[in-house]
This record gives C-alpha cells, structure tokens and sequence, in this order.
C-alpha cells in the first residue's frame, strides 16, 4: 500500500485565535487576508471537518486521548485554561487547586466536588455479588465452569445476589446517602 499523496491530503488550520474568530463574526478582514465571510463550501467542509474529528476521537484509546489532551495543554495556553476551568475548583479555605470530578467509592459514579451534596444522591449495595448455587440448577463446575463469571453474570443476572440484603444483581442498591470521593491508599509517611 503506497502512502498518500501531498495531493490527497486535507490540510485543516486549527490556529485561529479568539481574536481572528471574533473578527471574522462581526465582517473584519482576517490576518491571512481572506475575506470575513463565509461561503457556504468553508462552512460545509469545516462541518465535515468537525464530523470526522468527533468520529476520530470516539474511536481513540483513552490513554491516546489523555497523551494528547496532556500534550495540548502544555503547548497551548487556551486549551490549559479551558481544560482547567471544566477540571479545576480552588477550595475557599485553604485555596488550595484540586479536581473537580471525582468517582464516588461506593457507587462509582463521577460527581462534581465543588456541588452541593443531597442526602439520596449515592445508592449502592455494600455487599459483594454472588452466585446463587440454588438457582444454577444442574450446574456442574467440573463440567461447566466455575459459577461466578463475567459471562454468566451476563446471561443469568437473575441467578446473583447481593450478600448484603439478598437483593437480585439488578435490583436498586439498598444503601442511599451522598457520594464520597475515594480515598488515597496511600499510607500516611511516618516521621
């Protein structure tokens, strides 16, 4: 397979300052003298354009994601403050930066820090989730396979329950209170 030619690539010039897009909204000549209205064929091509970016960073790794975001933000000062005013709050007491998303330890869900907390806002099973031998009729784990798996956990959700109320592995979790972060596993340094 021969790579492409200079000929078959799209060049999208993603350097525009906020300063160039404003003046291009209210009709002022841009710095690379073209005009500041738009045709319909720019329009259609940076729609496209925009398409093509959304499917290409739905299909992206996470950690290729987290390596180019990182690398934006160290070269581009607008994406720095951007990604740190949707990441960042600074604690009013001690001023002290720090996320502001966290995954909550009890039900995993991600929630904001900085937000006021409600009291049913976490439900969760405490419990762990285990396979229920009475319901595996004739299930022979030298023959079939252990119990507890992904896969069955999949396909008979109806035979697991929760240790900590009997509750069936889809059923609402029988604890509510708010989200807690999780906690750092690392050990306090003793002196």
């Amino acid at each position: 397979m021969t790579p492409p030619s200079s000929d078959n690539v799209e060049v999208i010039d993603l350097t525009l300052t906020d300063s160039e897009s404003d003046s291009e909204e209210h009709g002022m000549p841009r710095r690379d003298g073209l005009s500041g209205s738009a045709d319909s064929d720019d329009e259609s091509n940076a729609s496209s354009s925009r398409a093509a970016l959304h499917k290409a960073l739905s299909s992206a790794s996470e950690p290729h994601l987290r390596r180019v975001i990182a690398a934006l933000v160290d070269r581009v000062p607008a994406v720095e403050q951007a990604l740190a005013q949707e990441f960042l709050v600074v604690h009013p007491q001690s001023r002290k930066v720090a996320a502001k998303w966290e995954t909550c330890q009890n039900c995993g869900e991600e929630f904001e820090v900085d937000a006021e907390r409600e009291a049913e806002e976490c439900v969760f099973h405490p419990g762990d989730l285990e396979g229920d031998e009475e319901e595996f009729v004739d299930w022979d784990e030298d023959c079939h396979g252990p119990i507890d798996t992904a896969d069955n956990r999949r396909q008979f959700p109806e035979f697991f329950k929760w240790t900590c109320c009997d509750a069936k592995s889809f059923e609402e979790g029988c604890e509510v209170r708010m989200h807690e972060a999780v906690v750092s596993r690392k050990k306090p340094r003793l002196s």
